[in-house]
């Protein structure tokens, strides 16, 4: 059902770009508002004349769009944003490059923004056309590497293999572990063999944790917490020792903390800063660029495959861990009496 028009949303105008195999590009010849908008078949017909023309082949003209819409999630807001610029000005050097070396750029490049494109915890999200290839968690740095993509023929096989392997296609995913199973807690994909026919044992099916206190307190050992908001609100929360601070978050509903993955190391969502709190006001935010005494012996060494997801976080400071690595415990909770604490980043 829509919701009720709200007039300056309805009135608001955009331009419409097309694409079609291989390589065609057309421009709507004027700006569409959600109330111009024509039905689906006129729509299509209108398309269709324009794509007949000759001028619909613009194989020196690739777009990148990125999302930088932050209204739904902050994360393409901020990061999108950040790669947007970074590849304007990647842009405008190879521009000025090509003008000193006295030769023409092989493509035109635009760089424009764009709404939800749907995986915020992928952000930055990225569409090039007319090539047809969507990226995600992409960061500044990958700025040069998707110019490149983009100056290539829209034919053209490119070196962004890295990139492209960062978004799993969900079709391949379902054709390989089959539907997913749904338990109460999180999504966990069926063992391969249920893809296939082939004979599954129940062993095979791995068994989701299920983020639940026990029926009897008696049973478990239990250990108080501290949480900060991002928003300077203060969690005080009982956690079970043996889970993992991603456990004990999701249990009390704490914010920032999503855990996509269901603490499988494969996501970079339940990211936040284990870091002792400022000497001069104990009440503010932590002091997040520096590791605590003794850290290791508090939350375990960093393995190397954490320390690789980490790259996938935003705004990674030196106290960052995946939560989902961190076993609750007496002396982490002996810690954030001292003034230790978990500080949950906006996103």
């Amino acid at each position: 059902m829509r919701s009720p028009p709200n007039q300056a949303t309805e009135d608001e105008t955009f331009t419409l770009y097309a694409y079609r195999t291989p390589g065609l590009f057309v421009e709507y010849p004027e700006p569409l508002s959600l109330r111009t908008l024509p039905s689906g078949q006129a729509l299509r017909e209108a398309l269709d004349t324009l794509f007949a023309r000759p001028e619909a082949r613009l194989d020196s003209e690739t777009h990148i769009f990125v999302c930088t819409h932050g209204t739904r999630d902050c994360r393409c807001g901020v990061v999108g944003t950040e790669l947007h610029d970074a590849l304007q000005q990647k842009v405008q050097e190879h521009v000025a490059q090509c003008k000193k070396d006295g030769s023409e750029p092989a493509r035109r490049v635009r760089v424009l923004r764009i709404s939800h494109v749907g995986g915020h915890k992928w952000a930055a999200n990225a569409l090039v056309y007319p090539h047809g290839d969507w990226y995600g968690n992409l960061r500044v740095s990958d700025a040069p590497l998707l110019l490149r993509a983009a100056l290539a023929p829209a034919s053209s096989r490119h070196d962004l293999q890295d990139l492209r392997e960062r978004l799993v296609d969900a079709r391949e995913h379902m054709n390989l572990w089959g539907p997913p199973v749904v338990y109460s807690a999180q999504i966990t994909p069926r063992a391969r063999g249920a893809a296939t026919g082939a004979p599954t044992s129940s062993a095979a099916i791995p068994t989701a944790r299920t983020n639940t206190v026990p029926s009897s307190r008696s049973q478990a050992t239990h250990a108080p917490l501290r949480f900060h908001g991002y928003d300077g609100q203060w969690y005080d929360v009982e956690g079970i020792v043996g889970e993992t601070l991603m456990e004990t978050a999701k249990r009390h509903n704490l914010p920032s903390i999503e855990a996509t993955c269901g603490g499988e190391l494969e996501c970079a969502t339940c990211h936040a800063y284990l870091c002792d709190a400022q000497r001069q006001d104990p009440q503010a935010r932590g002091d997040v660029d520096h590791v605590p005494s003794g850290a290791d012996a508090l939350f375990g060494p960093m393995s190397d495959e954490e320390d690789d997801m980490l790259e996938y976080a935003i705004d990674r400071r030196a106290s960052s861990r995946l939560t989902c690595q961190i076993a609750v415990s007496h002396r982490i909770a002996d810690w954030m009496h001292k003034g230790g604490r978990v500080e949950l980043p906006r996103y």
